[in-house]
């Protein structure tokens, strides 16, 4: 396959990290430089040189057939020395043991190299830690003869070989595995064909697809059978399944089984992970991340060989298999999922993991130089979550929380954004509805945010082991460093504003409207892409705001299923807007009773708000109450199990209700077919509240793209309706009802909006 093909370079780096590291996990929060800081202190140490010293000096060396490669930061004529440079704060005594290892054994390999290539008998090699606070240099210098360096670079080396000759011979495997793939139901239907097609030849002209795909289509399928299929015969050689939703995680890692499934028993060469969060990973989440307060952090790197060993051996490295790899080799089964994500062929994540700020996947592309194919599961979810990547925001209330108990020195940093913070509400106009927005971002809180954040990171260089790490301070120091960050890329696509007005917990917000650049800049480190939902209509809409190409490829692939299997009708007489709500309630019952009664069988009931929700279910509670009808109702809180047991009612009872609220949890990513839903209600036009920040969106929205109102409330109102009514029919097999609870359903303007197979009738 074309990755297995590629001469094989090796940064330096990489190779101790993965041969040399040892010890404990420790993720506690250790202030370190910046890269820039970094840069500025290497220069200022190589400064102090010697005329003929020499600065970045390249090196490089094959051993067997990879080329390991690096820049040593100087080297010293006079003293045939190399030098590599560490930049700290903070008391060098207090440099982890194995991380001085690992600058060492780095140092080392350039020494290997040097003499290597120089053809010398043995050379010094100096480890330099450079303190930015007090500019101190603190040297220590070995003199090594090449024999040691040559047994003990090529020790490390032989490591990395032994493990990259695995991943080469696995690939080589995988090549004609994939050429004799065939599809797991023998033939695609027409519209599964006319996606997979357009999804083969985005792997191989290096372009986007926009694919608009009705539920039912067996999109997913559709998507991750032709780009394996393309990792033989294009330069694609990573698939990252992203997703928003843990549900569509769980469908792309059920069609990869079935995908790589073989009735033969032959070992399957295509590996699969799956990254969990951090948080639904963790094995003990009262215990710190750190070696002496979690067993599975203890000695992690020095386990991290036999369990990668393991893990390297399964083909779908999921959540499950994970866990099971953790309590065998007793390791964070979180960070064994991050080291695997190097060494796998398809990556099932959530969108986060390659579009955040500093993601793993986006890391590790190009550290690798990697030609990944993405598949965005769901795209339309894209919007929303990329506006809160890209935003930043700071509450007044954990600002005063963390003034009460900081130590002096972070206390007075503190005081001075608080003291600013009250400038500002002073000149800000009231409102009403507790929100402003403000003209201009202000420039001096966000010089007073980094006083605070060079404060903070100053005090804990001096004490380590503080409490204030366990405070509010803390959570307020990573919320200013996020601040930080947007405040570098703050454009005419943000805006800056405050709500809460007057409730002492203010939440000032850097807030992002349009993603387009973000998004498009990450877009950009990968070789093809395919942005795929049943609700990608207009297609200008989602192009605008994902950033996508001008040469993007939009497909409205065809639904597989026919108008008869679905009766759709529009409640003509009825409006769900606010100020009639109370008024539809009985008549929304009414209509409820009558249907379930000529259609028995389970159904759901889609509202625009928990509050409406409720009032529904008073009625109906009384209405049912001598049936045997059973009412199942979302809550604002429930857990994942609790909606994994919702769902999981629908498939084992008949005459089930449930209730819930449009856009959440169970109107988009569930699989209810046959008799396990028979009908859909859906009591409002899903348009997003009408709010302050709502209506600045708007504006915006209609100065750059001439659609406010279509772009912040229609578009996304009717996309949820859609997602939510393609519960219904999930099969060609399928019968069921939809019923749009809302006159204005009938607007020519909506109706073209919703799916052209729908033959709606009017009641």
């Amino acid at each position: 396959m074309s990755a297995g093909n590629k001469p094989k370079r090796v940064a330096v780096k990489t190779l101790v990290e993965f041969a040399a590291k040892s010890g404990s996990l420790d993720r506690r929060f250790t202030p370190s430089p910046s890269g820039q800081e970094g840069i500025e202190g290497h220069q200022r140490v190589t400064a102090k040189r010697a005329s003929n010293y020499q600065t970045e000096v390249s090196l490089s060396i094959t051993y067997g057939d990879i080329t390991f490669r690096g820049r040593a930061d100087g080297y010293a004529p006079s003293d045939h020395c190399i030098e590599e440079i560490k930049t700290f704060y903070g008391d060098p005594g207090r440099i982890p043991e194995n991380h001085q290892q690992l600058h060492w054994a780095q140092a080392k390999c350039y020494g290997w190299m040097y003499c290597e290539t120089h053809g010398c008998d043995e050379i010094n090699i100096a480890l330099i830690y450079f303190n930015l606070t007090d500019e101190e240099e603190y040297r220590h210098e070995e003199t090594w003869s090449a024999a040691e360096l040559k047994e003990y670079g090529e020790a490390l080396a032989e490591k990395y070989c032994q493990w990259q000759a695995q991943i080469n011979q696995r690939l080589a495997q995988l090549t004609p595995w994939i050429e004799q793939l065939q599809f797991p139901y023998g033939k695609m239907h027409s519209s599964q064909r006319m996606m997979a097609e357009a999804v083969y030849k985005a792997a191989a002209t290096g372009r986007v697809v926009l694919a608009e795909a009705p539920t039912g289509t067996g999109k997913t399928l559709a998507g991750l059978f032709p780009a394996i299929k393309a990792m033989t015969r294009t330069p694609v050689d990573k698939i990252f399944y992203l997703t928003a939703k843990t549900t569509g995680k769980q469908l792309a890692l059920e069609n990869i089984q079935l995908i790589a499934s073989d009735k033969t028993g032959a070992t399957i060469p295509l590996r699969t992970l799956e990254l969990t969060a951090q948080e639904k990973s963790c094995l003990e989440p009262d215990k710190k991340c750190m070696g002496e307060s979690c067993r599975y952090a203890f000695d992690f790197y020095t386990k991290l060989a036999q369990a990668r060993q393991a893990a390297y051996a399964i083909s779908i490295l999921d959540k499950q298999a994970l866990v099971a790899l953790a309590y065998e080799f007793e390791i964070c089964p979180f960070y064994l999922s991050m080291e695997m994500s190097r060494w796998v062929d398809i990556v099932v994540a959530d969108v986060n993991y390659y579009f955040d700020g500093t993601p793993l996947l986006l890391g590790l592309t190009n550290e690798f130089d990697w030609k990944p194919y993405l598949l965005i599961d769901e795209s339309h979810n894209l919007i929303d979550r990329a506006r809160g990547m890209y935003s930043a925001e700071l509450n007044r209330g954990d600002l005063i929380a963390a003034k009460k108990n900081a130590p002096a020195s972070i206390k007075k940093a503190l005081e001075k954004i608080n003291k600013l913070w009250l400038s500002l509400l002073k000149i800000l106009p009231e409102n009403p509805d507790k929100f402003v927005l403000l003209p201009v971002m202000p420039e001096k809180m966000g010089l007073a945010l980094t006083e605070f954040t060079n404060s903070y990171i100053e005090f804990l260089q001096k004490n380590p082991e503080h409490p204030v790490q366990d405070t509010i301070a803390q959570e307020f120091f990573f919320a200013a460093l996020n601040y930080q960050k947007v405040v570098d890329v703050f454009d005419e696509d943000f805006c800056v504003d405050m709500q809460e007005m007057g409730s002492k917990e203010e939440v000032l917000t850097l807030r992002n409207l349009i993603p387009a650049t973000p998004l498009a800049a990450r877009l950009g480190f990968a070789h093809c892409a395919c942005y795929f939902s049943a609700t990608l209509h207009p297609a200008h809409y989602y192009q605008s705001l994902l950033g996508l190409p001008e040469d993007t490829v939009h497909i409205q692939v065809p639904s597989p299923f026919a108008a008869e299997q679905l009766h759709v009708r529009i409640a003509a007489n009825l409006s769900t807007r606010y100020k009639d709500r109370h008024t539809a309630i009985q008549p929304i019952c009414e209509l409820i009773a009558t249907q379930i009664h000529a259609a028995p069988g389970n159904a759901l009931v889609f509202f625009p708000s928990y509050e409406f929700l409720q009032k529904v279910e008073t009625v109906l509670r009384t209405r049912f109450n001598s049936s045997n009808i059973q009412l199942l109702v979302q809550s604002r809180r429930m857990s994942e199990e609790d909606r994994q047991e919702f769902i999981a009612q629908f498939n084992q009872h008949n005459n089930l209700l449930g209730l819930a609220v449009l856009g959440g949890a169970f109107s988009e990513g569930i699989d209810l077919s046959g008799d396990a839903l028979k009908g859909v209600f859906i009591a409002t036009l899903g348009l997003p509240q009408v709010n302050p920040v709502n209506e600045h969106l708007r504006s915006v929205m209609q100065s750059k793209f001439a659609q406010g109102y279509d772009f912040t409330y229609t578009y996304p109102g009717i996309q949820k309706v859609i997602q939510a009514a393609g519960r219904v029919i999930r099969t060609t097999s399928d019968q069921g009802y939809l019923w749009l609870l809302d006159e204005r359903f009938q607007q020519p303007e909506i109706r073209s909006l919703l799916p052209e197979w729908w033959f709606i009738s009017q009641e």
